[in-house]
């Protein structure tokens, strides 16, 4: 697998204008934790292309949430597979990750909403948790719920579209495009062609369906329609908002369409529009104008038509048909507003849309299954057409091109290398805190991960420094682990495992106060400049890594106020706040680089040199064999670098 490294989330007011709390950040980290421990799951979710759930790119891991003196990030690694066996690797693990967290979300609504529904025990009955947990079966909803499906009925048109407002006074609109008829104590939503891909496995294009709400309830004398879908069937307590972290800029473009000439344009798709949102290329008409007699006054009307072509299959669509999304659109010259605007989705079999694909607009003709979606009828302002034709087309950045939409800020899209990371300036205070399943041993000791190379030797070793640090962790340690401090000023402490009886809050403090005490000492020598303090412990079966890294001065300061900070006895959740709070008063930034040194196996490091002097004590198991080797020219000091 190749790795590379991301920020995956802040604590900070998003472009979606979104913040999450740094509590409930965590918080999710440790439940995520929690379920994988007790299932004996791997730690981490898919990494899917633009959210589509059928485009599984990798895998995603957590590596620790980050607090410097601006923000609190969480830093992941995403893995891609670099050959068959990884693909297949990933494959396995998804499919495990989907079952279980579909399995764990959905139990404990089976039986009831499949109670409310009427159909208990029934074998075709399958449960999706999405928007809500989901009963689906083909045409579950349409049999139960005929008034909102069946075309013709009053309350729904010749294309199966329900009226929106006739909607809204049977049912209440949880979120936007979910449904809650109070009466039987079920949720309907919208059709799945408002998903990506057309497929159930994929959240609804909220962006659109929030304006389309927006729109139908605030514009007077307008008739809004909406399509919806006809499989699946919800539990109310289930419901959830599903967030998408992706920005979607709304059109900024003139609005006078009278100035829009007449034919068929034609936006071909970038490497990156294509390879990110699997669109091909998008085809826009504009008619001529035509007359028409109303209310027996001439008003002359433009004709507007669009449609998306693709890469590949739609997956939500069986037999390998090409699912196209296609809007219409009518301006009225007189009203200098939009009159009709619907959107639909063309879907071809494999043959037609070969076919299509090398034709114009004006001259593919009509060879598609057409499902309309929504529909608008009423004068629609010219701006709020143009952001609901943008949101029906979410993620294709060719219909605002095409509408004159300002060009935007490149903003880096995906993972960075590690290499790459590294090379920026550091913050002078930063903390880390990653989690793992399990538990540490008893009692307060340093825990080896790290190897010397001397010669043809592999010396174990567990970093002290080389002053009053070291002395402090005297007998802290494994007695075939080698003790070592390195002369640059730097001490990249190993880490602090408690456990136990240690956990009490006078003993952290005291352990805690000890190793500060020591370190001030190593300040004021000079012997120390810069530090790195990982403090390790478990709590309900989790292992939680505490990392105080920068420069010697701020990180000491937070050491010594770490007891009134933090109680191992509890979460981080409980106490991240407090955490990042005092680290922005300690030492306060703007635009600081991530530390990321050591953030891979859940620590932070300061980086030091290839070669550096490095102590260890006069007697040592290792001691006589080097000097017999001939390697050491002293018995208390060599010249080495550190392997991993």
């Amino acid at each position: 697998m190749k790795s590379d490294f991301a920020v995956l989330n802040t604590d900070r007011v998003n472009r979606k204008n979104i913040r999450f709390p740094a509590a409930v950040l965590m918080r999710a980290e440790e439940e995520h934790v929690r379920e994988a421990w007790l299932s004996r799951a791997p730690l981490g979710t898919p990494a899917h292309m633009q959210h589509d759930m059928h485009r599984v790119i990798g895998w995603s891991q957590n590596l620790g949430h980050y607090i410097d003196g601006e923000m609190v990030r969480v830093l992941g690694r995403i893995d891609y597979p670099e050959n068959d066996a990884d693909r297949d690797q990933l494959q396995t693990m998804v499919a495990c990750h989907r079952r279980r967290v579909n399995d764990a979300q959905t139990r404990s609504f089976r039986d009831e909403l499949s109670t409310k529904i009427g159909l208990l025990n029934d074998p075709d009955l399958t449960f999706i948790r999405m928007e809500a947990v989901f009963a689906r079966r083909e045409g579950l909803a349409a049999n139960l719920y005929p008034e909102f499906f069946a075309p013709g009925a009053d309350l729904v048109d010749k294309d199966g579209l329900v009226d929106y407002q006739e909607l809204l006074s049977r049912t209440v609109e949880l979120l936007p495009g979910v449904f809650h008829d109070k009466n039987r104590d079920l949720v309907l939503v919208a059709h799945r062609f408002f998903r990506r891909r057309l497929s159930h496995l994929n959240s609804l294009n909220i962006d659109f369906l929030s304006r389309f709400a927006e729109v139908a309830k605030a514009t007077p004398g307008i008739r809004a329609r909406i399509r919806l879908d006809p499989d699946l069937l919800g539990h109310s307590a289930s419901v959830r908002s599903l967030i998408e972290l992706e920005y979607w800029r709304g059109p900024k473009y003139n609005d006078d369409i009278s100035k829009i000439p007449n034919g068929v344009a034609e936006h071909k798709a970038d490497d990156h529009t294509r390879r990110f949102e699997g669109v091909d290329r998008t085809q826009i008409w504009w008619k001529a104008p035509e007359t028409r007699i109303v209310d027996g006054v001439p008003t002359n009307y433009r004709t507007f038509e669009v449609e998306e072509l693709i890469e590949d299959p739609s997956p939500g669509l069986a037999d390998g048909r090409y699912g196209c999304r296609y809007a219409h659109a009518e301006y009225s010259d007189s009203a200098s507003a939009i009159t009709h605007f619907d959107g639909a989705i063309r879907a071809y079999s494999g043959e037609k849309y070969l076919s299509r694909i090398d034709l114009a607009i004006d001259h593919a003709g009509k060879h598609s299954e057409y499902t309309k979606l929504f529909r608008f009828d009423g004068r629609v302002s010219v701006p709020q057409w143009k952001r609901l034709l943008s949101d029906h087309y979410r993620g294709n950045n060719l219909i605002p091109e095409y509408l004159g939409t300002p060009a935007e800020p490149q903003s880096p899209r995906g993972a960075t290398q590690l290499a790459d990371l590294e090379q920026a300036a550091e913050p002078p205070l930063a903390v880390l805190i990653s989690l793992g399943p399990g538990r540490i041993a008893d009692g307060t000791m340093l825990y080896q991960e790290h190897t010397l190379r001397i010669g043809d030797h592999l010396v174990p070793f567990v970093e002290v420094g080389v002053g009053a640090v070291a002395q402090h962790f005297n007998g802290k340690h494994d007695d075939q682990i080698c003790p070592i401090g390195y002369r640059d000023g730097i001490l990249n402490l190993s880490r602090l495992g408690i456990a136990g009886s240690d956990k009490t809050s006078d003993r952290f403090a005291d352990q805690v106060g000890r190793l500060a005490d020591a370190l001030e000492v190593d300040i004021e020598g000079g012997q120390t400049r810069q530090v790195a303090i990982p403090i390790m412990w478990d709590s309900d079966d989790i292992v939680v890594t505490l990392t105080l890294a920068g420069q010697a001065a701020p990180v000491l300061a937070l050491l010594r106020q770490l007891p009134c900070l933090i109680d191992l006895n509890e979460m981080p959740s409980e106490w991240i706040e407090a955490v990042a709070r005092t680290v922005t008063e300690i030492a306060p930034v703007k635009n600081a680089a991530v530390m990321w040194k050591g953030v891979d196996r859940g620590v932070l490091e300061i980086r030091r040199g290839d070669e550096v002097e490095v102590q260890f004590p006069a007697v040592s198991p290792f001691t006589n064999a080097f000097m017999a080797s001939g390697l050491l020219g002293a018995a208390d000091q060599f010249s080495g670098a550190p392997s991993e």
